[in-house]
Formats: C-alpha cells, structure tokens, sequence
C-alpha cells in the first residue's frame, strides 16, 4: 500500500510547482511477532522487539526486551535492552554489561555510540564496547559526529570528545523558561534547537536555531518553527515541513520527527510516510503499515528499514519494512475501488411500454396474481393492529438528543491535554504531576483509543489520566487519541519542574 501523496517542489521564484506522486517500490518484509523497538540496516539488517526477540541477519536471540541497535563501521552490533547492553560480532554475542535500570536509547555514528540509561544518564561506547560514563545526568537525547553533543532536560547543551573528556558548555538564555528541542551535527558545526517559554502575558515564544563551532557562536536566527530533528543541514519541523539551511523546501502534513541526512537529500519520518526530500522539494513517499518510528540506512542508501505501530491494540504487529532508496521511482496508480466496479452491472432491459402501458398493471409486472393480494389482506388488517404510535418528544434537550443520534453528520472527538503546568520538585529533584485529558470533547462517543508521549515520542500511558514522575526541567506531553475511523489527533501541554 501507497500512499496517495501530491509532490511540491519549491521554484527559485517562490511559487511551488506539482508534480505526479511518485513511490519507490518495497524490496521485502520482514514479519514481526510483536512491536518492533529497534532497528539497524548496514552491514548486517537487524530488528528487535517489546518482547525480546532479536533478529540479526539470518540468527534469532531470545534477550529481555530489546530498546536500541547500533551497528559500528566494522559491523560488530550492539543491543540495548531492558537489563544491559549486548555486543554481537558474526552472530555471536561476545560481551554483555549489566545495567540495572535498563538501557533506554543508542544512538551513534561510525566507531562510537551513546546508550542512555533508565536514569538519564549517558554511557560513551567505542566499537570494542570500551565504556565511559559521561557527566551529564537527565539526559534527553545525544548525537555522535566529530564529537559527542548531550542535550539534557534541563536545557543543557555539552560538547565531549570520542575519548569522553568534556570539551564544552552552552550558556544558559536565562536561568527558567527554555527547552531543547533537537541537536545534531553538520560538519564541525553544532546545531541547536532551543525553544524559549513566554512566561508572561503578551510574550511570545522564541524558537530559534543556533550554529556553534566549538565555543564560538557562529549564527543564530528565528525559525518561527519548532524543530524537532536535525542531521546534516536538513532540519523537520513539527507543524509538519522540511527545512535545508534558513529554507523551508518541503511541507509535509504531519511532523517530520525523523530525518536521515543522504547529502543532496535526506529521509524524512513523518506520520505513515517515508519521504525523499532535496532542496527543491518531495520527491517521492512511500506509505507503511505502521507510523515510522524508526528509520536506519547504510551509507550506500540501497538497504532502508522502516519500522513502526499502527497504535491499534486489535490488529497484527505491522513488519519491518526494506526499501532501495536508490532505484528510480515510479509513478503511484490509483487501484479500483468497489464504485468503480458498478459499472460493469448488466442491464435490464425493460420498455416504456411495459411501464407506462394500461394492459398490464405493476402487480403483474412483479408476478403478483390478484389472488395472491386478497390473500395478504388479512395479514395486512393485522399489522396496522400491532402498530404502536409513540410519543411526540416534546422535551428540547430530548429532541436535539434524538437528532444528534440519527444524525448522518459525524462530530469529530476534539482533544484537551488541559493547560500547562509549573511545579516544585521535590527533594530527589522529581514532581508528580498529573495528566488530565478527561475534557477531551467527544459528543459522539467516538474515542477508541489514548496515547500520552513525551518530547522523544516514546508512549508513556495509554489512559485519559494519568499520574507521571518528572524530573527537573522543561517537558512538552502530547495527548493523542483515535476516532472510530482510526484518524489520529493531538493536544498538547508544557510542564515545567523547578
């Protein structure tokens, strides 16, 4: 399945241009038996599961349940899971390094990787699994390129080398109101995304990007956008778009939470959709099963994996999917629906004559003889007797009840995450806060499904209400729900703990 897409390219002069949608083809799938939680295509194509299952190449392993892969430049594998971190190299596990509190994310580059633990904190990983514990706590996400970058969630930003000396700390824009919303490298340069709280009526919220070389600043500009991804120069927004540099080049329909810097041009994430974007717009999307959580590539680009769940409790775990993004893309033709088969109904031939004529009476034309109406007409004495005329609803809140019910016209569920929230964390630097979307509008009765996620995306309850332990900082939850028609929409909340 396909999706249905327009492409825009974005012209030198500022007017966009559409072309035919355009796909690439799957290459294969890759059956899952529970929800996937990590992937990794490069050298060896490897997935692994909620359940424990990991599958590397042609080799099964039964581990706790796995929560990150990271294949290094010479293709020895490491695996996080909920107990520790597993290294395998020729399909053989070689090294393991317990953790108590689980390993929560890896992500890495070439012969270095980071794994963050189940407290927030960030473990340097080198490709002969030498580890070194970096000094960061509460960390909120790392990227790996000339050196290691750490965005915790307090707002901090810090620079280590590959051997995990720390090289440098990003200056504070005020002591409250900021969040990071993405880092990641372009060469030497540092990019960040910060995100500045108005905290008073009448003040509006920066969102800018910042370019830092070392300690120097070498740029910063309003971006009027929240970026939630960065690698390379390619940066997605969460209002749905692409930017390339100060450029917006694409608009997508949903967030572009994922990207994948390929030089000329970069993978996106967005919704059910992997795009290809360059600088003059989409090229082509490909349409999965599941919601694209994430996304893996080798170098070459001719092996992509994609990965996610649909969200839906009833249905089939969605496979890990394997595209070529290299092959040329084909055009997307629409399939025949069931209207379109309407037309191939015979004809009835039946004359105007045979209609409109006074020989022959509608009963015969029905076969009905005279005798066989008299013979009802007892039946039909018997009907009416049973018919039970009800009352007139006379009450107007009745009424409009009634109505609403056989209406045709179809209210959609409108979700409330409820308003933000500040509080005071407590002595081990943690609040509890409450998660409220009870005031979700849903007239109809028509939410099947909730979902709380944090700034990462990672689900953290599947209810209306929910208590949640936060540490100290910035957290921006989003409160999703489904409709009876399996459409998705979302709310949501800042809360801030000092």
């Amino acid at each position: 399945m396909y999706a249905k897409l327009g492409s825009m390219g974005i012209m030198n002069d500022g007017f966009a241009v559409c072309y035919m949608a355009q796909t690439v083809p799957v290459v294969s799938r890759f059956k899952a038996t529970a929800r996937i939680t990590a992937i990794s295509s490069g050298k060896t194509l490897a997935y692994g599961q909620a359940d424990g299952r990991l599958v590397i190449g042609d080799d099964e392993f039964e581990l706790p349940s796995v929560t990150g892969i990271f294949e290094f430049t010479y293709g020895e594998i490491i695996v996080g899971t909920s107990n520790g971190l597993h290294t395998y190299i020729d399909g053989q596990e070689s090294q393991f390094q317990e953790h108590s509190t689980g390993i929560e994310h890896i992500s890495g580059s070439g012969s270095n990787a980071v794994a963050i633990d189940g407290m927030g904190r960030a473990h340097l990983i080198d490709s002969k699994s030498t580890t070194s514990l970096l000094d960061a706590t509460s960390v909120l996400f790392s990227k790996v390129g000339h050196n290691v970058a750490i965005a915790t969630e307090s707002g901090q930003v810090y620079t280590y080398s590959l051997d995990g000396d720390k090289l440098w700390e990003r200056p504070m824009r005020g002591d409250v109101g900021e969040r990071i919303t993405a880092i990641g490298w372009n060469g030497n340069i540092l990019t960040v995304a910060r995100e500045g709280h108005g905290l008073v009526p009448g003040e509006e919220e920066a969102l800018e990007i910042e370019y830092w070389a070392g300690d120097k600043l070498e740029k910063r500009f309003d971006v009027n956008r929240r970026v939630v991804s960065i690698d390379g120069p390619w940066m997605g927004l969460d209002m749905g778009g692409v930017m390339h540099g100060e450029d917006l080049v694409a608009k997508l329909n949903h967030p572009a939470h994922l990207i994948l810097n390929k030089g000329e041009h970069a993978l996106v994430g967005s919704w059910f959709h992997l795009h290809r974007i360059s600088k003059s717009g989409s090229l082509w999307a490909v349409e999965t099963k599941g919601m694209v959580e994430y996304v893996s590539s080798n170098v070459e680009g001719n092996a992509v994996l994609i990965a996610g769940s649909d969200q839906n409790d009833y249905s089939d775990d969605e496979p890990v999917v394997l595209i070529d993004s290299t092959v040329e893309p084909v055009d997307l033709v629409e399939e025949d629906t069931a209207i379109d088969d309407w037309g191939e109904a015979p004809v009835i031939e039946v004359s105007a004559e045979e209609i409109y004529g006074d020989s022959t009476s509608i009963e015969e034309l029905a076969g009905i003889s005279q005798s066989e109406l008299e013979d009802q007409s007892g039946l039909l004495d018997a009907l009416n007797d049973e018919i039970i005329r009800e009352e007139v609803i006379e009450d107007e809140d009745d009424l409009m009840l009634a109505l609403s019910l056989d209406a045709e016209e179809i209210i959609s569920p409108t979700p409330d995450a409820g308003g933000d929230q500040s509080l005071v964390a407590g002595d081990d630097g943690t609040a509890i806060v409450t998660l409220d979307g009870s005031k979700t509008v849903d007239p109809q009765d028509r939410v099947k499904s909730w979902s709380w996620v944090d700034n990462t995306g990672k689900e953290i309850a599947d209810t209306s209400v929910v208590r949640v332990k936060l540490n100290r900082g910035s957290h921006r939850l989003e409160l999703r729900i489904k409709d009876s028609d399996n459409q998705w929409s979302s709310d949501s909340i800042d809360v801030r703990v000092e």
